[in-house]
């Protein structure tokens, strides 16, 4: 049976492979991220229309529950 012991780990950073090119130019700029500021609008429009629409339910619903 083999012997127990711990086995001496060292990472090693990864290597680049010798098949790529170095870069001579820097990176392209990254587009700006799109603005969401349209889904926030929606968001909050459906939000106040599902509460619109259920304050009335909840109301009779209320009352139906206190009447009997």
């Amino acid at each position: 049976m083999p012997e127990l012991r711990p086995h001496p780990y060292a990472h090693r950073p990864p290597r680049r492979p010798l098949r790529l090119p170095f870069r001579r130019t820097p990176p392209p700029e990254r587009a700006a991220p799109p603005s969401l500021r349209w889904l926030l609008y929606i968001g909050v429009a459906l939000t106040a229309v599902l509460v619109a629409l259920a304050v009335p339910y909840l109301v009779s619903y209320l009352l139906t529950a206190l009447g009997s």
